[in-house]
């Protein structure tokens, strides 16, 4: 398509050309005689329905990623109440996500909700949550505002005694206890 067989609507001409071309008398205003373009109405902004355990009083967030269940089966809901507990925590202290539950929902729009300074990640890669770094298991990163560490599943996490040692040593120094 050429220059030439382009059709811009009125508004939009007077819009690149602000004065007259050609042949307008000085006193008229081109873009006041040109009709506005139609008000566009904005998309609306995708509602959330954000469900969480925990009262987040401490601007802890725990994401786990279980299908089929709202937050965390009643055996490794037990098991992160006693980890939490072992921190002098409750769930009176954290926000618990399941991310099955907010496919597609950016993690700077999670970490905002909850108001987020510490994020432990379950069966969930800090990658895969979508920070722009690497991470082995159970190591402590502090990125911008946040302190971040990941660990496999809770399910996996229950009866395995060594992981447990693990992820308790990355517990300590996250809570300096």
């Amino acid at each position: 398509m050429s220059l030439n067989e382009m059709n811009l609507p009125p508004y939009l001409v007077a819009q690149l050309y602000p004065s007259s071309l050609v042949g307008q008398e000085k006193n008229i205003d081109p873009v006041a005689s040109v009709p506005t373009a139609p008000s566009v109405l904005a998309e609306p902004e995708l509602t959330i329905e954000w469900k969480s355990l925990g009262s987040n009083r401490k601007g802890i967030l725990v994401a786990v990623n279980y299908e089929n269940i709202t937050n965390l089966p009643d055996a490794q809901l037990e098991f992160l109440m006693q980890l939490l507990k072992a921190c002098q925590l409750s769930l009176h202290d954290v926000a618990l996500i399941n991310m099955n539950n907010y496919p597609g929902v950016a993690h700077t729009s999670i970490l905002s909700q909850f108001s987020t300074k510490v994020v432990l990640l379950f069966g969930i890669t800090v990658q895969d949550w979508g920070f722009p770094f690497q991470t082995p298991p159970y190591q402590v990163q502090s990125f911008s505002d946040y302190t971040v560490m990941h660990a496999p599943a809770l399910h996996d996490l229950q009866n395995d005694k060594p992981a447990k040692g693990l992820l308790w040593a990355a517990l300590k120094n996250i809570f300096h206890l």
